[in-house]
């Protein structure tokens, strides 16, 4: 048995999804504040870049969760206004989310290894998985705001979701169409 969801009930989702969102992210720079001063981060950890402040994520996210939001309720209700739960989105918001969160993670702790090599790996993901959706751009950029604030994460997320745009619509077809043209010989 399918659960349904109503545009209705993912609209409350969606309310109450930006009012955590909301509230997580200030009462963190407000901790933050009263803990030694908000952190600043500099573009591609280059001292020579400009250094943003964790204060604009408060002015960045807000409007960038409403705004993937509306295009996942867009995407998933354009056809009906009740449809079988969406899974699939939630499963790929959430492992966007934890990839984000061990990024940050290995960001923190200095473990080049994985991040060094997370483009790569992005790029990997997007042969099989659609990751130039707003589901998963937003799970990696929310799992990213808590380590280096939340402009960066939306910019070098924008980067990413371009390329594995390109990947999984044009690159991939490739790939595929030329194994099979080529697995007949193979075989």
């Amino acid at each position: 048995m399918t659960k349904l969801l109503t545009i209705q009930q993912f609209l409350r989702f969606k309310i109450w999804f930006f009012s955590v969102i909301c509230l997580l992210l200030w009462s963190l720079l407000l901790w933050q504040y009263f803990h030694g001063g908000i952190p600043g981060h500099h573009f591609l950890a280059d001292k020579n870049m400009p250094l943003v402040s964790n204060v604009w994520g408060a002015l960045v996210i807000p409007p960038f969760v409403w705004f993937l939001m509306n295009r996942i309720q867009k995407r998933l209700f354009e056809r009906s206004d009740t449809i079988d739960f969406p899974k699939i989105s939630l499963y790929a918001w959430f492992g966007a989310l934890l990839f984000g969160i061990t990024l940050g993670l290995s960001i923190y702790y200095g473990f080049k290894p994985f991040s060094s090599n997370v483009p790569l790996l992005l790029l990997v993901f997007a042969l099989f998985f659609p990751t130039y959706k707003s589901e998963y751009f937003l799970g990696f950029v929310l799992g990213l705001t808590w380590f280096i604030g939340g402009v960066l994460p939306v910019v070098v997320g924008s980067v990413f979701l371009l390329f594995s745009a390109f990947v999984h619509i044009y690159l991939r077809k490739w790939i595929l169409f030329i194994y099979n043209y080529l697995k007949p010989g193979i075989n």
